[in-house]
C-alpha cells in the first residue's frame, strides 16, 4: 500500500468513525473492508489507530480474531455470529475459563441467541468451548473507561470443547491490533497536549516554547513512533514461525502499552490542572488506553511472559528474533 492509498484509506475510515453512534461495522461492510484486509492484513493497523483516535466502542477486535479460531471448528457451530469471551484482567493471554468454570471479557452485550466462543485453560493447554450466550451471566463491567461498554460474564463451562491449537496465533492477531488501538489514543493524547501548550501563554510566549514542555512533547513524540515502528515491524514478511509471529506481536502490544503511559504522564504535566479535570477530554484518551492495556496482557505481564516466550522457543531449539530485525 503506497502513501496516496493509505491517505484515502485513513481519511475513508475517519469518517467512518466520525459520527457519533454510528453503525461502524454496517459502514465497514460498505467500503468493502474485508477485501482491503485480505490484500494487505496491514491495513488492520489503519483501522485501529483510528479507532483509537476517534475512542470508538465499535467491538471490532472480534473480527480479527475470530476467523482465526473458527477456521478448525465445525462448520456453523456459531451460527454465523458469535462474541469472543477474553480472557479477565490479570491472567494475561492465558484465558481465565477453566474446565470448574467460565469467567471473562465480552467487549458488547450479546443479541438475542447469539453464542460464545471461549477459550478454556485446561491441563492440554488451550481448548475451544461454545455456548449460547443465554446460558451466562452477563453484566455491565465497571472501569476506568465506561464509554468502553464492555461486559462479564460468568457461568459453567460446557463440557464440549474443540482443538484451541489457534489461539495463539489469534492472541498474535489481536496483540497487533490492540498495539495500534493503543497508538491511535496516545496520539490523540499527544495532539491535546501539543494544542493545549500552543495556547496557553505564560510570560508572553507559548509554553510550548518552554524548554521543559518541549522535552516531555518530544519524549511522547518519540516513545509512539518507536512503539508504532516495532508494530510495523511485528509483521514480518510471513516466514516467521508462530511462536517469532507471537513474540513480536507481544512485544509491540507491550512496546504500545509503555509508550501509552509515557504520553499520560507527559501530557497530564504538560497540561497542568486543566489536564486533570473532567472539562478537558484529555483524561478520555488517559483512561482508554490504561483500559486497553489490560487486555490480554498489560505491558507490565507481557514483558514477563515475553522473556518466558524466548527462553522456550530458545529451549526448543528455536530461533528468536534479533532486536535490530524486531
Amino acid at each position: 500500500m503506497n502513501t496516496e492509498e493509505t491517505d484515502l484509506l485513513t481519511g475513508s475510515l475517519r469518517s467512518v468513525f466520525a459520527g457519533a453512534g454510528a453503525d461502524v461495522p454496517r459502514q465497514l461492510r460498505e467500503l468493502g473492508w474485508d477485501d482491503v484486509a485480505a490484500a494487505d492484513p496491514a491495513a488492520t493497523t489503519l483501522l485501529f489507530t483510528e479507532k483509537g483516535r476517534a475512542l470508538s466502542a465499535a467491538a471490532l477486535l472480534d473480527d480479527a480474531v475470530l476467523p482465526l479460531l473458527t477456521a478448525e471448528l465445525p462448520a456453523g457451530l456459531l451460527g454465523g455470529a458469535g462474541l469472543v469471551c477474553y480472557p479477565y484482567p490479570g491472567a494475561g493471554t492465558r484465558p481465565s475459563s477453566t474446565p470448574l468454570g467460565t469467567t471473562g471479557i465480552l467487549l458488547r452485550r450479546p443479541a438475542p441467541g447469539e453464542c460464545l466462543l471461549i477459550p478454556v485453560a485446561d491441563a492440554g493447554g488451550v481448548s475451544l468451548a461454545v455456548a449460547a450466550a443465554a446460558e451466562f451471566t452477563v453484566t455491565p463491567l465497571p472501569s476506568l473507561n465506561p464509554e468502553a461498554g464492555w461486559y462479564a460474564v460468568a457461568g459453567p463451562t460446557p463440557a464440549a470443547r474443540y482443538d484451541g491449537s489457534a489461539w495463539e496465533a489469534a492472541v498474535a492477531a489481536a496483540h497487533r491490533a490492540l498495539a495500534a488501538e493503543i497508538i491511535g489514543i496516545a496520539e490523540r493524547a499527544l495532539g491535546l497536549a501539543v494544542e493545549h501548550t500552543s495556547t496557553r501563554r505564560q510570560f508572553n510566549a507559548p509554553i510550548a516554547a518552554f524548554q521543559a514542555v518541549r522535552h516531555r512533547l518530544a519524549d511522547a513524540y518519540v516513545a509512539i513512533a518507536a512503539a508504532r515502528a516495532l508494530l510495523a515491524a511485528s509483521f514480518g514478511d510471513g516466514s516467521q514461525s508462530p511462536a517469532v509471529a507471537a513474540i513480536a506481536a507481544a512485544a509491540a502490544k507491550a512496546k504500545a502499552g509503555r509508550a501509552h503511559q509515557t504520553v499520560s504522564a507527559s501530557a497530564v504535566q504538560v497540561c497542568g490542572a486543566m489536564g486533570a479535570t473532567l472539562e478537558h477530554p484529555l483524561h478520555r484518551y488517559v483512561n482508554a488506553g490504561a483500559v486497553l492495556d489490560g487486555l490480554l496482557g498489560s505491558s507490565a505481564e507481557l514483558t514477563v511472559e515475553l522473556g518466558a516466550m524466548v527462553r522456550a522457543t530458545v529451549a526448543s531449539g528455536g530461533e528468536i528474533p534479533l532486536l535490530v530485525e524486531v
